[in-house]
């Protein structure tokens, strides 16, 4: 207990002791103070049954727990060097344990005896007395009785005196010495418990000459019965009956011998109780004895009839039938009686007879059998049932006699010889023979009634009526059976017959009763099933059967008229055709009632529709419920109620539709009438359409004009919602995902060759996004383009182009790179040099990003563009995309916008064109400011997009030019500048004033927080720095390959 409490990993259950564990009864409870000990560990709670720790101590007193443990431990290895004789202080435990001093005047004794000084120390030198000690009684040897030591002992006075002392444990007879451990007299089983331990367990013990009981010398186990003195052997009756059996000792004579059992003696203590196996003293409180685990009520052990069991708790061995169980077992596997209970009393007998021959001992061979199904030794003469088992005794096998030589033992004289009375048998033995002989019979009967289809209760009945004559009650059921319940049914009938005429007074003729066993007139008709059941009820009786199935008529008939069916014939003649049977009758009873049902569920006429304003609402309710397979009956009364609203025109599926999603009356009628955004109109929710991408919804008929439309007349991008023009179609995932939910819906609501152009119109979608899709410079047809070879003819106006800068072709282009075959047309083509910077801007017009297809337009003017082709919106200078929907999580623009970079047109075009001049001349670029030779000056010829009448045109700007801007306007010609910026890769930010670096850091959330000591100079600096840094040029501005 000590370890565990000072173990950092206690046990579960450190918080309590019970006083039933059998480590606390060993360790704790057996020895005197024990439980003081406990206390002084913190178990200082008295429980029922147990200790356990105040519920205010969370952990135990680590430091005091030791300290006891410590001295327990010091005073257990003290006391076996006392048990040893090993101590050197042994005189500091004279004042806890007297028993010392006696030991020391033996020893004084036997050293006077070997004339040996010894020097005695007196008791006012005893310094250690006087200190108080702790007190713990052990059970240590008892002191002898205290008397004058005589001076000198011889070896056989000696001998005497531990003969006539007791053991120095228990107090009983000594049977051994110790000479290692001072020659101290102990018995057989204090002996065995003392030498256990490994100190002691070489130690040789020396016997003494106390008398103890003769056994046989050949067994060991019963005592002896006769002494032969030829053979100078003692045996009992069964081994002096083998052994002298031999032809070479037959003829020894032997003495009869007759054994004294010691007497008990009891203990004088009421407190304690003696084991009446290994003879320790014993509390009262404990059931199982300390030293060898026998339970406190065991019997004595005696020589003929029980052994000592072992003390060992692996395996116990059973009082009543002798099994050895496990020790964990609490009954027997075998008897199934209790581990501690003893052997049950004997049962009474009867008196056998007086016989002539010599009285034999109960227990010698042949007056016991052994149970073969539980080992129960019985008495021969008691019964031929098991005492334990009630199971009877197997006829035994006949014995081969074998003619012994007869025993020269000399023979008692031999009592008077009485009349023999002959045996009577016993009648409880015939009873139970006679029960067993006819269950048997029964069982066989039972078994092969099974093989053949037939009932126990058929087999046991025929045999009862039988009278088991020898006929088998298979043949008996088969051919006398059917008369006998025919007989029933007309016994039956007839009763009912007088039972009628006596109330009623009017006689009818005799019945008869056909081979289904029915009456034919108007009487009770019986069937066979009936009777057959009522006779097997009575088992066998006719007079009982027909009462019986009398009774059960009229009770069978009463509940079907309780049901509903008034007509008795009716019901007696169902159940005569059921067999008896009330569910049977029930099915054939409700069967013209449920004809015209039948009739109307097999008839190929289509099924009548509800009519919700019959009056009887059940009926209407019911068929709601089956028909329409409703969840319960409250949504059929819900349906109902609204179908009958005078205020509302529902139809009957949308009623049964929205009933079905919900029970609330509220949010039905909310479902029921949604109104359309386009045509107003009011719509149940089932005849409503919506898209995957908004909430709106519109109704069936708007839903597919709307997408008709705008798949014959527009583009494919313009398939949105018509209420709110969701989703964004410049968002290529949304895009995706939003054309796969649609083709679902438009698959069942447009017609076939709508839907066929709309996936034409997808395909086309798609095939826009291949890379080798190229659109035809000469007019608007696009294809897919495999080769590999610049020059490309379009299927549609079989005009060629070239693959690479889509420019018409022209035979100069052929082995021409585009770059110097551009160069090339600049310096030698009138027309191109006649046009100047305009067909420059010409030639490097919008191109769109999506498609690819290419516009001969100038950038100026509104940045927002619209692809012609695929209707992507984009930047025209840096071609960002244009959306409502913006992804950057800090842009808190909702309308229309798009994110462009520092050096996109949208911000430089702002720039006056001398600052734009400035940072070319900076990075080095060259750039026009004379218009070129033969070119008419005043206005400007650069073809821009203009919006005239509703459409959009392509027409020359048209405005006035400016000297020094080689012939174009200011708008174009910053462009051209612009144009050149972005082509050679030039950041503007490096002429940033400091405001707009301010600016730009904000829009491109650029830290821009000032240091300290940190002047203006050096702040704007260190932002145009990081701006350079952190934000890059835009990736998708046209630059120069």
């Amino acid at each position: 207990y000590g370890c565990n409490l000072t173990s950092p990993s206690r046990p579960k259950y450190w918080r309590s002791v019970k006083h039933n564990n059998p480590v606390f009864r060993a360790t704790v409870d057996s020895i005197k103070g024990g439980r003081a000990v406990l206390c002084l560990y913190g178990y200082s709670n008295q429980q029922p049954d147990g200790l356990s720790f105040p519920d205010d101590i969370i952990v135990p007193d680590v430091e005091k727990v030791a300290a006891v443990t410590l001295e327990v431990m010091t005073l257990r290895m003290e006391l076996d060097m006392l048990i040893k004789d090993s101590h050197p202080h042994p005189e500091f435990f004279e004042r806890i344990i007297p028993s010392l001093c006696h030991q020391g005047a033996t020893l004084i004794q036997s050293d006077s005896m070997l004339a040996i000084d010894t020097l005695v120390i007196p008791p006012e030198e005893r310094m250690w007395e006087r200190q108080p000690q702790f007190s713990l009684s052990l059970p240590l040897k008892p002191s002898l009785s205290p008397g004058p030591a005589p001076t000198s002992l011889t070896p056989t006075a000696l001998t005497s005196t531990l003969q006539a002392a007791s053991c120095s444990l228990c107090g009983s007879a000594p049977s051994l010495l110790c000479p290692p451990c001072g020659s101290i007299p102990l018995c057989e089983s204090c002996d065995l418990v003392f030498h256990g331990h490994p100190s002691r367990a070489s130690h040789k013990r020396e016997c003494t000459q106390v008398q103890r009981p003769d056994n046989c010398t050949i067994c060991g186990i019963f005592p002896v019965s006769a002494h032969c003195p030829t053979c100078v052997q003692r045996l009992c009756s069964e081994c002096d009956r083998l052994y002298h059996s031999h032809p070479g000792r037959t003829g020894h004579s032997r003495e009869v011998v007759t054994s004294n059992k010691p007497t008990k003696t009891t203990s004088s203590s009421p407190s304690m109780w003696h084991c009446v196996h290994c003879t320790t003293e014993n509390e009262m409180q404990e059931v199982l004895c300390v030293s060898c685990d026998r339970p406190r009520l065991a019997a004595a052990p005696i020589g003929l009839e029980e052994t000592l069991q072992p003390s060992t708790i692996t395996e116990w061995q059973c009082k009543s039938c002798t099994v050895v169980n496990a020790g964990s077992s609490i009954l027997c596997e075998v008897c199934e009686r209790p581990r501690l209970a003893t052997r049950p009393p004997p049962t009474p007998v009867r008196p056998a007879p007086l016989v002539t021959d010599l009285p034999r001992d109960r227990d010698t061979p042949g007056t016991q059998w052994v149970c073969q199904f539980c080992t129960y030794a019985n008495p021969a003469f008691a019964t031929a049932v098991c005492e334990m088992c009630d199971l009877p005794r197997p006829d035994p096998a006949p014995m081969p006699t074998k003619h012994l030589p007869p025993s020269p033992v000399k023979e008692a004289p031999s009592p008077p010889i009485r009349p023999q009375v002959p045996l009577t048998e016993d009648p409880d033995w015939k009873r139970q023979r006679l029960m067993k002989d006819e269950g048997q019979r029964l069982i066989q009967l039972i078994r092969e009634g099974e093989k053949k289809g037939v009932s126990p209760e058929e087999v046991y009945t025929s045999v009862c009526v039988s009278g088991g004559d020898g006929i088998s009650p298979c043949d008996w059921l088969t051919s006398e059976l059917p008369h006998m319940l025919d007989e029933i049914c007309a016994m039956a009938t007839s009763v009912r017959q007088d039972y009628k005429i006596l109330h009623s007074g009017t006689p009818t003729e005799s019945p008869t009763t056909g081979a289904g066993g029915a009456a034919t007139d108007g009487g009770v008709r019986l069937s066979r099933a009936e009777a057959k059941q009522a006779w097997l009820s009575a088992e066998g009786s006719t007079e009982k059967a027909v009462q019986h199935v009398l009774r059960e008529r009229r009770a069978k008939v009463r509940e079907l008229c309780s049901l509903g069916f008034s007509d008795v014939s009716r019901c007696e003649e169902a159940l005569r055709l059921s067999g008896g049977e009330i569910r049977g009758a029930l099915s054939l009873l409700q069967r013209p009632l449920l004809e015209p049902f039948h009739q109307r569920i097999w008839s190929d006429l289509p099924e009548p529709s509800i009519d919700i304003h019959n009056p009887d609402k059940q009926r209407v309710c019911r068929r709601l419920l089956a028909v329409y397979e409703l969840p319960s009956w409250g949504r059929c009364e819900l349906a109902l109620s609204l179908l009958q609203d005078p205020g509302a025109q529902y139809t009957l599926e949308d009623v049964l539709q929205a009933v079905r999603e919900s029970h609330d009356r509220d949010f039905i009628r909310r479902v029921l009438a949604k109104e359309c955004p386009i045509c107003l109109s009011v719509f149940p929710h089932s005849k409503m359409q919506s898209l995957t991408s908004c909430q709106c919804s519109v109704c069936c008929d708007c839903f597919q004009q709307h997408f008709t439309i705008a798949v014959r007349d527009k583009h494919i991008r313009d398939m949105v919602c018509p209420v709110c023009w969701e989703p964004d179609i410049n968002d290529p995932e949304h895009l995706n995902s939003y054309f796969s939910t649609l083709d679902i819906q438009l698959r069942d609501c447009l017609e076939p060759e709508v839907y066929d152009l709309f996936h034409k119109k997808l395909t086309e979608q798609a095939l826009i996004k291949d890379p080798k899709f190229l659109w035809c410079s000469h007019c608007s047809y696009g294809f897919i383009y495999d080769g590999d070879q610049l020059k490309v003819t379009c299927f549609q106006c079989r005009n060629s182009f070239c693959a690479q800068c889509k420019k018409p072709w022209e035979s100069q282009h052929t082995g021409l790179s585009c770059e110097r075959f551009q160069s090339w047309k600049r310096e030698n083509d009138p027309e191109y040099q006649r046009q100047g910077l305009a067909g420059y801007l010409r030639d490097n017009g919008i191109i769109c990003p999506n498609c690819r297809f290419q516009y001969a337009l100038s950038k100026g003017g509104c940045m927002h563009f619209c692809c012609s082709q695929c209707r992507y919106q984009f930047c025209s200078g840096c071609n960002n995309p244009f959306h409502t929907t913006c992804t950057v999580a800090q842009c808190t623009v909702t309308g229309l916008h798009a994110h462009h970079p520092r050096d996109c047109l949208f911000y430089l075009r702002d720039w006056e064109p001398p600052r734009l001049q400035a940072l070319l001349q900076k990075n080095g670029v060259a750039f026009n400011t004379e218009p070129p030779h033969g070119t008419q000056a005043g206005l400007c010829g650069v073809v821009e997009q203009k919006e005239e009448g509703g459409r959009q045109v392509d027409s020359p700007c048209g405005a006035q030019t400016q000297p020094g801007q080689a012939g174009l306007c200011d708008k174009h010609y910053r462009e051209y500048l612009v144009s050149l910026i972005n082509g050679h890769a030039i950041d503007p930010a490096s002429l940033f004033n400091p405001n707009e670096v301010a600016v730009a850091c904000r829009r491109y959330q650029v830290d821009d927080r000032r240091g300290e000591a940190e002047d203006d100079r050096m702040y704007y600096s260190r932002l145009r720095r990081k701006l350079i840094e952190d934000v890059p040029l835009g990736d998708k501005v046209p630059r120069k390959k």
